[in-house]
C-alpha cells in the first residue's frame, strides 16, 4: 500500500489568531466548505469499514483544481491514490474527512470538513435475475426458469461489490423425514437437472442454498447457508 509521500511532512494549521497573508486569506473565502469529498464507490455516498474507498474531490472551479491538498481522517487509514484518494475506515459509524490547502511554505489552510456515515459491509445474499434470495425469503420458483444463473450480491450501493467473489457451484436442497434431499450444481448456471428438482418442490417448502464461491485471487470460500421459501 504506497502511502501518501505528504503524509510524512509535518503540516502545521493555521490556528485562530494568526495572521494570514492576503493571499490565503482570499482563498479561504473563496474556497471554505466548496471543496470537498465524494466517496466514488458507493452510489448513496457512503463510506464501508475494513475496505478501501476511493474519494475524488469536487471543485467549484478551474483554479482549485491546481491547488496541493491534504486529507486527514480520525478514522482509519486515508492515502493519496492513483485516481483520487483512498480510505479504509477503522471503524463503523461515522468518519470525518478535512481538507487542506497545502501552501508554498508547506503549511495547511483548512478549507473544508465532510462527515460521512461508515457501515459495516453486509452479509452476502443470493441474487437471481432481479430478485433478491435472503434468509426466511419467500421466492416465486418462476425465477429460476427465468433467470440464467446464481449471484452473490453484498450491497447494491457499490456497484462494485458484484465481482468480489463470483460462484463456482452450489447446492440446493431439503429434508424430508430427517433426510437431506438435494442436487448439486457445479456452476452458477442452473443445469436442466437443477430446474427438473425445483419444478418438483411442492408448494412453500423449505429449502437451503450451500455455495461455494472463488474470489479475484482464486481463495475458495463456502458462504452462509441461505435458507427460504419457495412458491
Amino acid at each position: 500500500m504506497m502511502l501518501n509521500p505528504l503524509s510524512n511532512i509535518y503540516c502545521q494549521s493555521y490556528t485562530y489568531g494568526k495572521k494570514l497573508n492576503a493571499y490565503d486569506s482570499l482563498i479561504i473565502k473563496t474556497y471554505r466548505n466548496k471543496i470537498l469529498p465524494k466517496a466514488v464507490n458507493s452510489k448513496k455516498d457512503l463510506l464501508y469499514n475494513g475496505i478501501d474507498n476511493t474519494l475524488m474531490l469536487q471543485f467549484p472551479d478551474e483554479a482549485s483544481k491546481s491547488f496541493k491538498y491534504l486529507l486527514k481522517t480520525h478514522n482509519g487509514t486515508l492515502y493519496k491514490a492513483d485516481m483520487g484518494y483512498n480510505i479504509i475506515p477503522r471503524n463503523s459509524g461515522r468518519a470525518f474527512i478535512s481538507i487542506y490547502v497545502i501552501t508554498k511554505d508547506i503549511d495547511t489552510i483548512l478549507v473544508g470538513k465532510k462527515e460521512f456515515t461508515v457501515l459495516n459491509i453486509p452479509l452476502p445474499s443470493l441474487k437471481m435475475k432481479d430478485i433478491i434470495i435472503s434468509e426466511q425469503s419467500n421466492v416465486d420458483r418462476r425465477i429460476f426458469f427465468t433467470g440464467d444463473s446464481l449471484k452473490i450480491l453484498f450491497t447494491e450501493d457499490i456497484p462494485s461489490s458484484d465481482v468480489w467473489c463470483t460462484i463456482e457451484r452450489f447446492n440446493i436442497g431439503y429434508t424430508y423425514g430427517g433426510v437431506y434431499v438435494s442436487i448439486d450444481n457445479e456452476t452458477p448456471l442452473l443445469t436442466g437437472k437443477t430446474l427438473d428438482f425445483i419444478k418438483k418442490l411442492r408448494p412453500s417448502q423449505e429449502l437451503v442454498i450451500k455455495v461455494t464461491s472463488m474470489n479475484p485471487t482464486g481463495i475458495i470460500k463456502h458462504q452462509p447457508i441461505v435458507r427460504f421459501r419457495i412458491n
